[in-house]
């Protein structure tokens, strides 16, 4: 039995990716990165090729074409994304309530409940959710907590530059027996670095409890942070992640194997937004690969899921069955960061997030092809079968097919009169009712001496930052 596969390829010319190239390196020789942070600049240029010039940090092309080297060979190393996934995602400010349906900020008892929604189809990530309801000087100590006491590698994303915070987050985490990883975004578009990032990296590298990071993916907005043209875009997205590649590993912040991330947007001029629905949004990602490919030497697999909706209605569903399918399509397989998540970043959604996953599982199915058999004989003898019973029913091709063909339990295919009889609800409705479902089967408990001394850990830290505990809206 063969299959038939189904693909979608942007096809950038070798002489467009020779031009891309070639305007890299210039941005990289002539303009550089802004960088305002002493040490940082002493420690990169001490390295031949890379000088500081006019407030920025310019590299030679020898030193770029050997970065570049090194990132393809990282590349070609990484083993990429078999299976496609969604996964929940960055902390979001607001909620759309499962009772009421309305949008309001999110609470520290929401962070509980959308852990163990999220933890019940994920395994790893962010908490969704913000705990808005608390003092602003504990609210990322909370955060955490309630990641290490509900999940089991939940957690460890969230940015602060507050040191003491930082630290009491790494007594947390070793009461665990998990080390606390912290992850700052070093390059801002355009073309400069966080003075303040690269100071909190400073200060922690060479912690007892705490692993800093640089993170290496810089998101130039297309009109807005960057030109607006697609090979503009794309050649200053690939000049900031490069020059933020270069930066850290002459910090020896960044492995040997450490590939090129890459990301960029367009913008939308009408609603100064990220126009995360453009149909020309979809298309450059499309193209990102086929400049991945050349400048990191695998074509990225990774990509974030988001969208412009508010509400899981028409316009979410056209906006992420589109961004699904056809990236997906293109070989895109871990959508990551977004699932749920509404109006870019600002609005966690329970039943968008199943709504997510299964519009996965159905692409998911259309990228496993169809399947093809038969000579022609075979087939003509099906198809006379079929008229002379004037069905195909119970033909033995139809019931060898038929646990093959999709089945969701969510989007049915029934009659208007089968869908009444059962009570003609919503599908945001049936989506609701299996997030209430995962969050009252999921089970994750500590065991009770590592949560007492938890529980005492951050009792302490709370009140060294200056907030009583007690008077604060916890989740028991």
């Amino acid at each position: 039995m063969e299959r038939i596969d189904f693909s979608l390829s942007g096809g950038l010319s070798p002489a467009q990716l020779s031009v891309m190239h070639e305007a890299v390196v210039k941005v990289l020789e002539e303009t550089g990165l802004e960088c305002q942070h002493q040490p940082t600049v002493e420690a990169v240029t001490s390295t031949p090729g890379a000088r500081f010039e006019g407030g920025r940090l310019k590299f030679s092309r020898d030193l770029i074409e050997e970065n570049i080297a090194a990132a393809r060979a990282a590349g070609r190393r990484r083993q990429p994304e078999e299976r496609l996934r969604v996964t929940a995602p960055w902390n979001c400010f607001n909620i759309i309530d499962m009772d009421s349906a309305e949008i309001r900020p999110s609470t520290a008892a929401d962070v509980v409940e959308m852990l163990k929604l999220v933890a019940s189809r994920n395994d790893s990530g962010p908490a969704p959710v913000y705990p808005c309801d608390l003092d602003e000087r504990i609210q990322i100590l909370w955060l955490e907590k309630a990641c290490l006491e509900n999940t089991a590698r939940f957690g460890g994303e969230i940015l602060t530059h507050d040191l003491d915070t930082i630290r009491w987050l790494g007594e947390m985490y070793q009461v665990v027996g998990r080390r606390y990883q912290i992850s700052m975004q070093v390059t801002i578009s355009p073309l400069r670095l966080d003075h303040l990032a690269l100071e909190t990296y400073w200060k922690l590298k060479d912690d007892d409890l705490v692993t800093p990071s640089l993170s290496l993916c810089p998101i130039p907005v297309g009109g807005l942070t960057a030109p607006y043209f697609p090979s503009g875009l794309l050649v200053q997205g690939i000049a900031e992640s490069l020059g933020g590649l270069i930066v850290s590993s002459l910090l020896g912040a960044t492995p040997p194997e450490t590939w090129l991330a890459l990301r960029v947007d367009f913008g939308d001029m009408r609603d100064m937004t990220v126009g995360y629905s453009l149909p020309e949004n979809v298309m450059i990602q499309v193209l990102l690969r086929d400049a991945a490919e050349h400048f990191s030497g695998f074509r990225h697999d990774t990509i974030y899921l988001n969208t412009n909706a508010k509400q899981p209605d028409a316009f979410a569903a056209v906006d992420r069955m589109a961004y699904l399918l056809m990236l997906a399509l293109a070989g895109y397989r871990h959508f990551c960061l977004g699932a749920g998540q509404l109006s870019m970043d600002e609005v966690f959604s329970p039943a968008q997030f199943i709504l997510d996953n299964e519009m996965a599982r159905y692409v998911e199915r259309v990228l496993g092809g169809l399947a093809w058999d038969g000579d022609a004989d075979a087939i003509a003898n099906v198809i006379a079968e079929g008229a002379v019973e004037g069905n195909f029913l119970s033909h033995d091709t139809t019931l060898d097919a038929l646990p093959d063909m999709f089945d969701s339990l969510l989007f049915r295919r029934s009659n208007i009169d089968r869908w009444r009889s059962e009570g003609g609800r919503p599908i945001v409705q049936e989506a609701l009712d299996r997030a209430r479902a995962a969050i009252a089967e999921y089970e994750f408990h500590l065991d009770d001496s590592v949560q007492s001394d938890l529980d005492r850990t951050f009792e302490k830290a709370c009140k060294s930052l200056g907030v009583d505990p007690a008077s604060q809206p916890l989740p028991k």
